[in-house]
């Protein structure tokens, strides 16, 4: 698996997966409550309940964190086969 594989795989263990429903029912309380949402907040919450991408903009915004965006399709690796460093691979871990 990849580096991005990886911290997709892990992201869709962990529940954060499309937030389509919730930003739906989020939209509908926050148009009857008359609130106007920051529009770069609304940007990012829409990005992030994308459906149907294989890779999410969270994932993407994860790998620049942790400064792996320039190993992100590289495979992790083992024993028989190299792949990333031992310090990218501890961020995999962290990610």
């Amino acid at each position: 698996m990849t580096v991005r594989e990886t911290l997709d795989f892990s992201r869709r263990c962990l529940g954060v997966g499309a937030r389509y429903d919730m930003l739906a029912e989020l939209a509908v309380r926050e148009r009857e409550a008359g609130i106007k949402p920051d529009p770069e907040i609304d940007a990012y919450m829409k990005a992030t309940a994308v459906q149907g991408q294989e890779s999410n903009i969270v994932t993407d915004l994860t790998l620049k964190v942790l400064g792996l965006d320039i190993c992100a399709d590289m495979p992790i690796g083992d024993e028989m086969i190299r792949g990333v460093s031992g310090g990218q691979r501890k961020r995999v871990t962290t990610g």
